[in-house]
């Protein structure tokens, strides 16, 4: 009976030791059913990134519990925790939805000067020696002059107007913090990024001055987050020597 448990803890802490040690993940990622290649697989946990081949298959070095990011160029991002299945046979089956293209807003007015009608002076006739003598008053030979010309003004107006761009939503620190919050955790910022636990909220405040961190924020874009936020550890560890 002794011997009994003894190998059963054996191989509770083989089991444990497996499940905290990395191990090489396999998957595949597909859209719509079909294999998609050129896909970025992010371990969220370690920062090490791979790409799906054509066949829509990766392999990357993780452990149960790790984050797994997989984020493409006109595709929704997705985020998943690896759990003991995953390490199996059939590895990590992930499906991407494609984003619709979003068309930019383009505002037309259309303008209209308030033009009064005017009926036409009617000329009295003149008489054939008036006629044939080319005077200021012959109405009958062109002098070259325009009469009621185009309003370039108001042709301007509109020109401009078909111009007119969507001013960018204004991102708030808020919103920032809950995109951090939403694909970010404790252990990127202790693990990849080497930061103190106490260290963290001081980084991301100054990651939120820079104008950057808005753009990418509002652009939904994971992959350049992280990139970003790797580069401005580099400068926070200048400013704090």
């Amino acid at each position: 009976m002794k011997i009994t448990s003894l190998v059963a803890l054996f191989l509770f802490a083989v089991q444990f030791a497996f499940s905290q040690s990395e191990k090489p993940v396999q998957g595949k990622v597909t859209t719509d059913g079909f294999p998609t290649g050129g896909i970025e697989v992010i371990n969220q946990t370690n920062g090490s990134v791979v790409v799906t081949d054509v066949s829509g298959k990766f392999s990357i070095p993780a452990k149960v519990g790790d984050v797994l990011i997989f984020a493409g160029k006109n595709y929704t991002a997705r985020k998943i925790t690896l759990n003991q299945k995953d390490f199996g046979k059939t590895g990590v089956e992930t499906s991407m939805n494609q984003e619709a293209i979003q068309l930019v807003e383009v505002e037309i007015t259309k303008e209209v000067d308030d033009v009064k009608l005017v009926p036409p002076i009617v000329e009295p006739l003149r008489s054939v020696d008036n006629i044939l003598n080319n005077s200021p008053n012959n109405m009958m030979v062109y002098n070259g002059s325009i009469k009621d010309g185009l309003n370039f003004v108001a042709i301007g107006k509109m020109i401009g107007k078909l111009f007119k761009k969507k001013k960018d939503k204004v991102i708030t620190h808020v919103e920032m913090k809950e995109y951090v919050s939403d694909n970010f955790n404790k252990d990127f910022f202790l693990n990849t990024l080497k930061l103190k636990e106490d260290e963290i909220e001081i980084f991301l405040e100054f990651c939120y001055a820079d104008p950057k961190m808005a753009t990418l924020v509002n652009d939904n874009n994971v992959l350049e987050t992280s990139d970003f936020l790797i580069s401005k550890k580099e400068e926070f560890r200048k400013l704090k020597n």
